[in-house]
């Protein structure tokens, strides 16, 4: 195991610190880090065992594409440690290696796949523009709330085959699964139940089990009745020449749930406080000649809903000029390789005709890539499309509040005025 020594890079600022990122994204310390100490230790002030800082974009892309060496079994969104039982216990799709992630990942890829996702977009598009007629009714909204909130969950239950009257049920859920270091979604039922049993929970929450129940029910039904979504390819499934066990379902069940809701949500908010804080953009897109997919990636860099992702080294190497040990925890930032200079012309400016525009927000260069990034992509570009054709400008109307989570780059409400077109 690694030792702490002098000469070792050093972070400045703990990243594991929620109360850092509620305030913003540590931009200066990245830049730093990119220069100077591109892989670097982070020791953490909570007494527990620190991590490797990866930064840069080339040596994210190394992690990423090397699961041999850096394993995702250990656990990837939460840089705490948990001993076997406990990630036996939380492991979803992310939290799995070769043969078993491949395996279990094709028992869904093909609901997500490009054919698949287009036979969405009357639905998406539909929905966006009732959405949108609602909010323009309204001289001032708070659009997490009324629009980047709701979008991805009715696209969510659509694709799953959940019913759309259990919406505020995964909204609440995925609230608190996410923000769970944020005061607002604190849950008294936390607190009674024992930290050795929230430990064997995914996301340590018991939020968890209800979602677990629904899950359940609804596997229930389609064994005996299938349709045409995600469900039933999950309740239908089979792993290694058998059903999936009931523990296997529900955390890819629950894996599916947070990450097709939360990241596109707070891409969309991300997105329109960009609009608001770059008008030209907006002008420059509504103007016309820029593809809203081409606008879409932009928005997914600039966002980068999720912070980091974790892996853990299975032996001893090196990575950009850090000797890592067998067992320590490394953190890919993608937040930070988003700002890449080396890869991106001016990185933080908010351009919509960024083109290329090979982004991180749903990994990159490894067998974790997002499961449903072609659905999120259409979520955003058409809404895009349809603002375009309702709004004439976007301006801030309040100050914004940030989720308190050093993993999701999350916002809680965003106070928006909406000029029609």
């Amino acid at each position: 195991m690694t030792t702490i020594s002098a000469h070792r890079p050093q972070t400045r600022v703990d990243l594991t610190d929620p109360g850092i990122w509620h305030q913003a994204v540590p931009a200066d310390e990245f830049a730093r880090l990119r220069r100077d100490s591109p892989v670097a230790w982070n020791e953490r002030c909570d007494g527990q065992k620190g991590f490797w800082a990866v930064t840069r974009y080339d040596d994210i892309l190394a992690v990423s594409g090397n699961t041999t060496v850096f394993s995702s079994r250990n656990g990837v969104i939460s840089l705490d440690d948990f001993d076997d039982e406990q990630n036996d216990a939380r492991r979803t799709l992310l939290e799995m290696d070769a043969p078993q992630h491949p395996e279990m990942r094709m028992i869904t890829v093909p609901g997500f796949m490009p054919r698949a996702v287009a036979l969405l977009e009357t639905f998406v598009r539909g929905t966006a523009v009732r959405l949108l007629d609602e909010v323009l009714q309204s001289g001032q909204v708070d659009v997490v709330d009324v629009l980047a909130k709701q979008l991805p969950i009715v696209t969510l239950c659509r694709v799953l085959g959940i019913p759309e009257a259990r919406r505020d049920d995964m909204i609440r859920w995925s609230d608190q699964l996410i923000g769970s270091d944020d005061p607002e979604f604190v849950d008294p039922a936390v607190a009674v139940v024992p930290e050795a049993q929230r430990r064997l929970m995914p996301f340590g929450h018991p939020a968890s089990l209800d979602a677990f129940d629904l899950g359940l029910q609804l596997a229930q039904d389609r064994r005996r009745e299938a349709s045409d979504d995600i469900v039933t390819r999950l309740a239908l499934g089979v792993y290694d020449g058998r059903p999936l066990t009931d523990a296997e379902f529900c955390n890819y069940f629950l894996m599916l749930v947070v990450a097709g809701n939360e990241t596109t949500r707070h891409s969309i908010s991300h997105g329109i406080k960009a609009f608001c804080d770059f008008p030209d953009q907006w002008s420059r897109f509504r103007a016309g000649g820029v593809d809203a997919r081409v606008a879409a990636d932009e928005i997914f860099r600039w966002a980068s809903p999720v912070h980091f992702v974790r892996r853990i080294a299975t032996t001893d190497t090196e990575l950009g000029g850090a000797e890592i040990a067998r067992g320590d925890k490394v953190a890919m930032y993608y937040a930070s390789g988003n700002r890449d200079e080396a890869h991106f012309d001016a990185p933080h400016q908010f351009r919509i005709d960024r083109t290329p525009n090979q982004h991180m927000a749903f990994g990159r260069g490894g067998p974790h890539f997002c499961l449903g990034n072609h659905v999120a992509k259409l979520q955003v570009s058409v809404l895009l499309e349809e603002m375009a054709k309702r709004v004439a400008s976007i301006s801030l109307t309040g100050p914004v509040d940030r989720l308190r989570s050093n993993h999701v780059h999350g916002i809680k409400r965003l106070p928006v005025a909406f000029t029609p077109a």
